[in-house]
């Protein structure tokens, strides 16, 4: 019989006995290869869905918008509609009215023509076709579909009248299903549908409106969506419109879902490598608890080879194990979840079974039990035959397990950074949690070491429990830097996620309502503007805080290039995307925050000049001296970078990217914004008396904005501690291994401390002080870590400020000692009951 033969022979004998001290191995493995393949086939069923109903989310085979008043050229609606049907759309924010009720209420006006829906079908309630619904019905009042929140906020129901501008509506169904509009996490109101020719009639529509105009084609002459969107970029160059296909119907639906998966992939891997630390555990105790066998085999013959080919192939079956139910509850998690996802998302998930995700969670399972499994298995090599002639508790820890262990090891370590980096959506910032994985490990071991040098150097003051349980954290085979590591990692961060949390929190609920206005008003015409001014002046407690013209502008070149040949990085893109509002009204706040350059005098009449945004320049890859072309409406105007300015979003303030000097925007058509201060209660008398100075005008109230943000960031945090969680129950399972794992010291121990006169109570307390010893210091430890990483999150990467909430801390180093204690005393209990005489008689 052959090695491999004999070997698979033994282990499956052996494993009859079953799996005890190998549940923490298995789970340890299963959690991380569960959250990996979870992530990943949530996100193919959720992307097979958009690629499934891209035409109806986009509203058409290709969309071409911009967010300006601008429609088609006759020249671009010729070339479009020589491959099929083309279906014009407007949308703009107004504020409807009812008769019912003085309060006005903000929606989303979309205004369809004839050809709308190309694909799909606009579901209402009650059920009937959408364009008859949009005709002018009976009493000449126009016909709109509104979304049943809109209604049900102005004490509306089928039937009843309201008005948006100068028109007359009424409503003829509620919006039931709208196939093109793909659910986003953010509006600013609900949806109203109306016809083109309504839409015309309400007066809305002014020189410098904030309109978004979209033209959707549904291809009939066989040409591909690719390739036409490529020619109308090669054909119809600087026309400013934005070009989409089906593969990209949802855009930041797609980006959240890669960032998403992105996280909870990494979140996995963060439990897979903790985990891991619980499988050299569980490897190493099974080890030493087969030490007598071991020692058996080797005295009947059995070759140091044998005996390892035979736990490896143990080891292996268990891995399978292990990685096989984190396979099976990760590929069920979409088909369990389908009715949650149905009810958040624009789409139906196409649930099935991807090979894909499957696949990566079998090679990272397989990967982490080989790099951290495969080391302390080379122990049954070291373990001597004569040891069962000399009661052996536990084989000796092996400094060098031989080259081939070695290589295969760090083989496998690389296999497993490879694989981290080559699967993921963004390879940059794997690699950047790679480097980081390595430091979090030098780190917590550092600190475990620091740990083990102070239960070293502290002598216990004469007390004989608490000097028993500063050696013990030092001692040999200590759980001190397996508890360190992995409990210390998934506190560090629930701790930082906690404290940007907090911080956020903070800014919105304390910081803004402090500094922000109650109303953001939009959309004031210039001949309005005396008016409103006048309006709000007679109400009492309420006043104009900032008031600003706006004039709708494109960049088309930075220094002369165009903007499609420039280098512009990634979180600068918006500023090239569409439409951008620009200003020539400067304010004292503005002159305040220059950081580079100086301002031009008032009456400046040279070239146009301009004032930017620090970081938004830096984006664009420009700065003083240099020059930025605008579109507006058509004419060009180039303008040179007099000054660049710092500007603090968070205040919601107003605030412009980018300001012009006046005689660059002279004669362009504008209209006005403005932020009033309104005291708590006074809003409904505001939006009155606005609407009947300026009646087109869209009131956006910033309280119920900041409610939205903190509903956002609520759920958001929410979420993310939940995959956070994970870690920590990654760590908690390690924890709960290391001390199954020294159960046989510990009862060895508690013997000889009863032999030499000690009670229970005596061990007992040692036991506690030593654990609660540990939790306090690995608490201590993550909170540092995670204070210092929220820190970093917040001011570096968010760009916003940043207080430390002393409560947060606190309540992670007490969980931390609690949890510890917890865990410490149900694993040392049975310890303490141990009788010594059977010891004593070596039985």
């Amino acid at each position: 019989m052959s090695d491999l033969a004999l070997a698979w022979r033994l282990a499956r004998r052996e494993l009859r006995g079953g799996l005890r001290g190998f549940r923490i191995f298995l789970a340890c493995l299963a959690l991380g290869v569960f959250a990996i393949v979870a992530a990943g086939s949530t996100n193919r069923a959720i992307h097979a869905g958009l690629e499934r109903d891209g035409q109806a989310l986009l509203g058409g085979d290709i969309e071409l918008s911009t967010t300006a008043d601008r429609p088609l050229s006759a020249e671009l609606r010729e070339y479009l509609g020589r491959h099929g049907t083309l279906a014009d759309l407007r949308g703009l924010r107004a504020m409807a009215g009812a008769p019912t009720t003085p309060d006005r209420q903000l929606v989303e006006v979309k205004a369809v023509d004839g050809a709308y829906p190309l694909y799909g079908t606009v579901q209402l309630d009650p059920a009937q076709p959408l364009h008859p619904a949009l005709e002018r019905q009976g009493d000449g009042a126009w016909g709109a579909v509104v979304d049943p929140s809109m209604a049900l906020r102005l004490g509306l129901a089928v039937g009843d009248r309201f008005t948006l501008g100068d028109a007359d509506f009424v409503i003829s169904a509620l919006i039931t299903r709208e196939p093109d509009r793909v659910a986003t996490a953010f509006t600013f109101g609900p949806r109203v549908m109306v016809s083109r020719a309504a839409l015309e009639a309400t007066g809305l529509i002014q020189p410098g409106s904030l309109v978004t105009t979209s033209a959707k084609l549904r291809i009939e002459d066989g040409t591909t969506a690719q390739a036409l969107a490529r020619a109308i970029e090669r054909d119809r160059p600087g026309e400013g419109w934005r070009v989409r296909t089906t593969d990209s119907a949802a855009p930041g639906l797609e980006r959240f879902l890669d960032q998403i998966t992105q996280f909870l992939t990494l979140v996995g891997l963060t439990a897979l490598l903790v985990g891991g630390i619980g499988v050299a555990n569980a490897v190493r105790a099974f080890i030493d608890g087969r030490a007598e066998t071991i020692a058996v085999l080797k005295c009947l013959g059995a070759p140091s080879r044998l005996v390892f080919q035979t736990y490896l192939v143990q080891i292996g079956a268990l891995t399978g194990l292990g990685v096989a139910i984190g396979l099976v509850a990760g590929a069920l998690m979409p088909f369990l979840a389908g009715s949650l996802l149905a009810q958040v998302l624009p789409v139906e998930a196409r649930v099935a079974l991807y090979p894909q995700p499957l696949l990566e969670g079998l090679a990272f399972g397989v990967l982490t039990a080989l790099v951290f499994g495969l080391w302390p298995l080379a122990r049954t090599r070291f373990v001597p035959a004569a040891g069962l002639f000399r009661g052996l508790l536990e084989p000796a820890d092996v400094r060098w397990p031989g080259w081939s262990v070695a290589l295969g090891v760090g083989g496998g370590v690389v296999a497993l950074i490879a694989l981290a980096i080559g699967t993921a959506p963004r390879p940059d910032l794997a690699a950047w949690f790679v480097l980081g994985g390595f430091g979090a490990y030098l780190l917590f071991r550092g600190a475990a070491a620091l740990v083990m040098m102070g239960g070293r150097a502290a002598n216990g003051d004469g007390r004989p429990a608490l000097r028993l349980a500063l050696t013990n954290l030092r001692r040999p085979g200590a759980p001190t830097p397996t508890v360190v590591l992995s409990l210390g990692l998934g506190l560090s961060v629930l701790v930082a996620v906690a404290l940007v949390e907090g911080n956020l929190d903070r800014q919105v609920n304390e910081r803004m309502p402090e500094t922000a206005p109650a109303f953001f008003f939009i959309d004031i015409q210039p001949d309005q503007l005396d008016g409103f001014r006048r309006a709000i002046a007679g109400l009492p407690e309420s006043r104009i805080v900032d008031q600003a013209d706006m004039v709708r502008g494109r960049i088309v070149a930075l220094n002369g290039t165009p903007v499609d040949e420039s280098s512009v990085a990634p979180e600068a893109q918006w500023a090239v995307r569409g439409d951008r509002g620009l200003t020539t009204t400067r304010t004292a706040r503005d002159l305040e925050h220059v950081v580079a350059g100086d301002w031009w005098p008032e009456d400046h009449a040279g070239e146009p000049l301009i004032s930017l945004v620090e970081g938004v320049a830096r984006g664009l890859g420009v700065g003083i001296g240099d020059t930025v072309t605008v579109n507006v409406l058509g004419r060009e105007v180039t303008g040179r970078i007099a000054n660049l300015r710092e500007v603090d979003w968070s205040t919601l303030s107003m605030n412009f990217s980018f300001i012009f000097s006046g005689n660059a925007l002279a004669g362009a058509p504008r209209t006005w914004i403005a932020t009033v201060a309104v005291p708590p209660g006074g809003e409904a008398r505001v939006e009155r008396a606005v609407a009947e100075a300026a009646p087109n005008a869209s009131a956006i109230r910033v309280r119920e904005a900041l409610e939205s943000v903190n509903q956002i960031i609520a759920a958001a945090a929410q979420a993310v501690r939940a995959a956070a969680a994970i870690t920590l129950v990654a760590g908690v399972l390690v924890l709960s291994g290391a001390i199954a794992a020294g159960r046989r010291r510990r009862v060895y121990e508690a013997v000889v401390l009863k032999v030499l006169g000690a009670v229970r109570a005596d061990v007992l307390r040692a036991y506690l002080l030593e654990y609660g010893l540990m939790g306090a210091a690995t608490g201590i430890i993550a909170a540092g870590v995670g204070t210092v990483a929220a820190w970093g999150t917040l001011v570096f990467v968010m760009r916003a400020q940043w207080v430390f909430l002393p409560q947060v801390v606190a309540a992670t180093v007490v969980g931390c000692i609690a949890l510890t204690l917890a865990l410490g005393f149900l694993g040392t209990w049975r310890a303490l009951g141990a009788r010594a005489s059977g010891f004593l008689r070596n039985e």
